[in-house]
């Protein structure tokens, strides 16, 4: 999966000033840094002029993309549950059948845990940093994605083909957890790969759900 950015290519137009100055590479490459320094030394050890500095790029280049250093963080923040959202999104259009469904969230969830590792780790360790309508907007893209994976398990408790007794919002706290955990150990270059993890995951969590009984 291409890595999201604020607008999809097809929608926009790549502009570039007349000296060669390109804003959306800029804007990338203070993004790039930003998450391998904020990843290894964590948000409040992590100054603009060291995220401009590893870009090669300059503090007004850094304000002219960003409000403040809190703004990139919830920009961050955004891009990962985005990628999140569009991913519900088409798995809820590819198919209607609620354990491919949660299949295919397990399958994601981990291979989402794997690309934007930098990403997942930021969200979790540093979204304390982020206050007031920043913080409100994340919280609320965060609402969005539990909600969808909520609905996917009590669309399967309806049709009968998860238990009666499940309840959906502590069935997706289950998942939700159990997948974004996974980037403290998941190794992608491991014996085992991100596509045996997560059939792995899905058989405990499906065996789990399922309203039929396991043979």
């Amino acid at each position: 999966m291409a890595r999201a950015t604020s607008r999809p290519e097809s929608t926009r137009r790549r502009q570039r000033w007349p000296d060669g100055y390109d804003p959306e590479n800029t804007r990338n490459s203070l993004i790039t840094s930003a998450l391998g320094l904020i990843e290894q030394r964590g948000f409040d050890r992590t100054s603009v002029q060291e995220i401009a500095d590893q870009a090669q790029l300059t503090k007004g280049a850094f304000y002219h993309h960003f409000a403040s250093k809190d703004d990139l963080l919830r920009h961050i923040q955004e891009e990962y549950l985005e990628a999140q959202l569009a991913a519900i999104q088409k798995i809820e259009v590819d198919s209607d059948d609620p354990t491919v469904r949660v299949r295919e969230l397990i399958r994601f969830s981990l291979t989402s845990v794997a690309e934007y590792r930098a990403h997942v780790t930021i969200f979790y360790q540093e979204r304390r940093y982020l206050t007031g309508d920043l913080f409100a907007e994340v919280t609320r893209k965060r609402g969005l994605v539990e909600a969808a994976f909520a609905g996917m398990v009590a669309d399967g408790v309806a049709r009968g083909a998860f238990r009666p007794d499940v309840d959906p919002r502590i069935a997706t706290f289950g998942l939700v957890g159990m997948c974004a955990w996974a980037y403290q150990w998941l190794n992608v270059g491991g014996p085992l790969s991100v596509d045996e993890v997560a059939r792995q995951f899905s058989a405990m969590v499906l065996e789990g759900l399922s309203a039929r009984p396991v043979g």
